[in-house]
């Protein structure tokens, strides 16, 4: 009776470290696709800092009023900037999207820039 009861109490604990483990697992997932997602954000935040902002305007890539979106690997970035009370500060919002396990996910980060 002992032995059984041992067995049974070991084997609980077995399965409550496996279902920890399972879950370790999937946050371990998710938090490696939060952290690509920001990095790309971040990647493309940099993009647009290092030209001029006459530039990135001419060549589409940040279109005040307006939208710019595409595409790298399972994510979806969108770039959306507008100006902000003061005219020469421009609001430049990157908004990084993709979806996990049937659940959309975002990232995203935003910064005022002085357009000369």
């Amino acid at each position: 009776m002992d032995v059984l009861l041992a067995v049974f109490l070991f084997s609980l604990g077995f399965a409550a470290l496996y279902g920890l483990y399972e879950r370790a697992l999937v946050e371990a997932h998710q938090s490696l696709s939060l952290m690509e997602a920001a990095n790309l954000a971040q990647k493309k935040m940099e993009e647009l800092a290092a030209q001029s902002w006459r530039d990135n305007i001419d060549a589409q890539r940040c279109l005040p009023g307006g939208v710019v979106e595409g595409n790298e690997g399972k994510f979806q970035w969108r770039i959306d900037s507008n100006w902000d009370d003061i005219p020469q500060l421009l609001r430049v919002k990157v908004n990084v999207y993709w979806i996990e396990r049937g659940t959309s996910d975002y990232y995203q980060i935003e910064s005022l820039f002085e357009v000369e």
